[in-house]
């Protein structure tokens, strides 16, 4: 499965994973479409090959796997999507 979405009551949720894709084909029109909507929150995992068509505005989360049992995440954002992660 490529995409998938969930609709909330407010906004919907649109899942992509391009991974193994060497190129986004016509998934790349569709993601372009879906981040110009204003309801749509957007995931991507396996970003890279439609990195090109990605808003400089995002927030993105590395997962990396340091040994079997553990992983590191890591941020990266502007500063105007701080909100997103700072601690309540």
């Amino acid at each position: 499965m490529i995409s998938k979405v969930y609709k909330t009551q407010k906004f919907y949720i649109h899942h992509f994973d391009f991974y193994r894709l060497n190129e986004a084909g016509v998934m790349e029109y569709e993601l372009q479409n879906v981040l110009n909507d204003p309801k749509a929150i957007v995931i991507i995992e396996w970003g890279e090959v439609v990195a090109h068509v990605l808003p400089a505005n995002r927030l993105t989360i590395n997962i990396r796997k340091t040994s079997d049992e553990t992983r590191q995440l890591s941020c990266a954002y502007p500063s105007e999507l701080a909100y997103l992660v700072s601690a309540a």
